[in-house]
């Protein structure tokens, strides 16, 4: 086992409410000792890090990632994933269900984690479906697949319309200890819908998709969180009306956790204008007032933690073929032709993340939206919280996941250059102010961003 000093980095550990210069050694897979600048020796074999200017802060933590694996090597794999991960500074990342097979039964569940324990990069949690296949009727064995290893239940991707399954689901998860991540989505609202209803589906002459579809759906299913008390985990947050649900549910004794993405409050609907299928996502991009009201939750802690929900496609999966030649980030799009309006609503919906979302916080960070330590509170501690794992704190005896970020280093995104198998992100060209130069998972350098490669 490795032993690893960073010297004289900003330590940053929210759980501790520390904030301060120190020097930091992992030993044994552990957080072995923490102490002013000089103090500690270097221990025999040790790797000397200087850490000067950058925040050495607890892993960063992802409660939302897709990996594609079991049954799609095209987009992504549990290999790939993982390590696109680690080069974007998370230590852990937790993969929802919907592969194929999907998983919803302990064999799927433990194909994963065997896959993932033979990379060296992040770790991987599972997420085990809430229903059999994602089919929103018959539930899974929740016992059996946290014995195998789940640490969440969602079946993401596909809201759960049946009330009964759903308050069964909340009241089984609850009492093993785990919470539900909901997809809030009526799809009776959202039914041909290609980007938020707006101005911009308006100008594509596409169907839009209402904030009422996620909105109304909250609204039900926080009702049935209340009523069961039990812990719901609202996923990708997109609208103001949503968020303000969240907060009277909140008033009301609900245990509501919610996540938002760098997709939902770093673009509007515009960006579709631009980047066509590869800024169309479910939930859609919303207006610029929906996204001025999640910055703000952000800000005001209604939003508890980051999420990528990484979502890798291929380029036939986004329909590029047909649809790349009437978009681009030199001009808006205009009013498609019907045969390539039809062709980006068929088009899959998401976007990649993993090697972005620092960068993209860190934007809130620099505007002085958020401080670090809210930072690392949302992308490190409250996902641990969430997940039920060790992570979010650099005590000592802690698990030795450590993540070393240069908050001003400048880069710019190139989508060619990803460590995902994916390319299909909205934020190519855009300039960036931070990001990770180490992720150390177990005591271990599993990416060194000074050399831009896996360890």
């Amino acid at each position: 086992m490795s032993r690893i000093l960073l010297r004289g980095g900003r330590l940053i550990d929210p759980a501790r409410a520390i904030d301060e210069t120190c020097d930091l050694l992992a030993a044994e897979g552990e957080v072995e000792a923490i102490a002013p600048p000089g103090r500690l020796g270097v221990p025999d074999g040790a790797t000397v890090i200087g850490a000067a200017g950058c925040w050495v802060v607890p892993g960063l933590i992802d409660p939302h990632v897709h990996l594609r694996d079991p049954g799609f090597p095209e987009k992504e794999t549990i290999a790939s994933g993982l390590h696109a991960a680690a080069a974007g500074g998370f230590t852990a990342v937790a993969a929802m269900a919907n592969t194929s097979p999907v998983n919803d039964r302990p064999e799927v569940t433990r194909y994963m984690l065997a896959q993932a324990a033979a990379v060296h990069a992040a770790r991987l949690l599972p997420v085990s479906a809430v229903t059999r296949a994602l089919g929103g009727r018959e539930p899974v064995d929740f016992a059996a697949m946290v014995e195998a290893g789940a640490h969440l239940f969602s079946d993401d991707g596909i809201p759960i319309d049946d009330q009964a399954v759903l308050a069964n689901a909340l009241e089984q998860a609850a009492r093993l200890g785990f919470a539900v991540s909901l997809h809030e989505e009526d799809r009776a609202l959202t039914a041909g819908g290609a980007v938020n209803a707006g101005e911009v589906s308006k100008r594509l002459g596409v169907a839009g998709v209402p904030a009422a579809a996620e909105t109304e759906r909250i609204r039900r299913d926080l009702a049935l969180a209340i009523g069961a008390g039990a812990p719901v985990h609202i996923a990708h947050v997109s609208t103001a009306r949503s968020l303000d649900l969240i907060r009277m549910a909140r008033q009301r004794g609900a245990q509501i956790t919610c996540e938002a993405t760098p997709h939902h409050f770093a673009l509007d609907e515009r960006a579709v204008l631009r980047w066509g299928p590869n800024a169309k996502m479910a939930p859609p991009l919303r207006a610029a007032r929906d996204v001025k009201a999640v910055v703000a939750a952000i800000a005001d802690g209604t939003i508890d933690m980051i999420a990528t929900d990484h979502a890798p496609h291929d380029p036939h999966s986004k329909r590029m073929e047909r649809l790349a030649g009437f978009f681009g980030p030199a001009r808006d799009c205009g009013r498609l032709p019907e045969g390539e309006a039809a062709a980006l609503t068929q088009a899959a919906n998401g976007v990649v993340g993993l090697e972005t979302a620092l960068g993209l916080v860190l934007e809130l960070v620099h505007r002085g939206v958020i401080g670090p330590a809210r930072m690392v509170e949302m992308m490190s501690l409250r996902g641990a919280q969430l997940l039920r794992i060790d992570g979010g704190t650099l005590e000592l005896g802690a698990r030795a996941d450590i993540t070393l970020i240069d908050p001003n280093m400048e880069w710019t995104v190139d989508p060619e250059k990803f460590i995902s198998k994916s390319r299909n992100s909205p934020f190519g060209g855009r300039r960036l102010r931070g990001r990770a130069m180490l992720t150390i998972v177990a005591g271990e350098i599993v990416y060194d961003g000074r050399t831009g490669r896996p360890a």
